[in-house]
Order: C-alpha cells, then structure tokens, then sequence
C-alpha cells in the first residue's frame, strides 16, 4: 500500500518504458490522449523543443508526473514552462505536486531561467486554488482558436 509517509523519489523520464510507466498518471489530465497519441506527442515535443518528464515514484509506482519545456519570449526571457503536472486522484492533497513544483524550480535555476509560468483552463478549480496556495500568481488569460 502506498503512503505518504514513505519516501518518494524523482525520477527523469529517460526511455519508452518509464514513458509508458507514466501514461496512466497523465491520462488522468489529459483523457483524450491514447498511448501512441501521448508516446508520438511525446517524441516530437522532445525532440524539438526540449520537453521533459519527471515522476515522483514510490514503491515502484508513479504517482505524480510534470511535463517541462524551457522557452524564451519578449516578456519573460528564458523561462521554464510547465505544460502538465497531475497526481494520482488518491494521491492528491499529500504534497506530491509541491514536490514536483520545487524540483522544477530548482531545474529552472539550474539553467539560468528567471521564473517559470503554466497556464490552467478556466474550469479546473481545484488546480487555480493549489496553485494559487503554493504562490503562484494570475498574470494573464490564455486564447485558443480553431484553425
């Protein structure tokens, strides 16, 4: 049985089968996505833009994964950007996706960025309200249109 009592490790995601290890944590955020969609998204994103994962695994499991990018922009400079971040549902409120969140801090220092942004969808509460518990500030609103 899991708990939060035992201690955790972080992993960085480094091959296929700890990518597949990791799907079933990120299907809980992103439900649309089939295995070869997540693995195929996965490879390109990689590929062309740096994209990584880290697990927080214990006892052999995965039970919150983070999906990162470093950026550069007009506004913001080089910054590490946060394109997914979920625990396991009967994971959650045990202080995973802070983990998660400081170890990316901590990458993003590492490599010379000035801050770290991510942006959450409007119906997702509860991910505004950890977020926002963990000091994280509402600077903008995020548009997406149909091409």
């Amino acid at each position: 049985m899991i708990s939060s009592k035992q201690k955790s490790k972080i992993v960085k995601i480094q091959n296929r089968e700890e990518l597949e290890r990791c799907f079933p944590v990120m299907k809980e955020l992103r439900p649309h996505l089939s295995e070869q969609e997540y693995l195929e998204i996965y490879r390109h994103a990689h590929a062309m833009d740096g994209y990584e994962i880290v697990a927080l695994e214990q006892s052999g499991q995965i039970l919150a994964v983070i999906g990162y990018r470093i950026l550069y922009d007009f506004v913001r400079g080089r910054h590490l950007y946060i394109d997914d971040l979920v625990t396991t549902e009967k994971m959650r409120s045990q202080g995973l996706g802070e983990q998660l969140l400081e170890h990316a801090a901590v990458v993003a220092k590492g490599l010379g960025c000035k801050s770290m942004r991510l942006c959450a969808v409007l119906e997702n509460e509860q991910g505004i309200k950890f977020y926002e518990k963990n000091k994280w500030n509402k600077r903008a609103y995020a548009f997406t249109k149909k091409v």
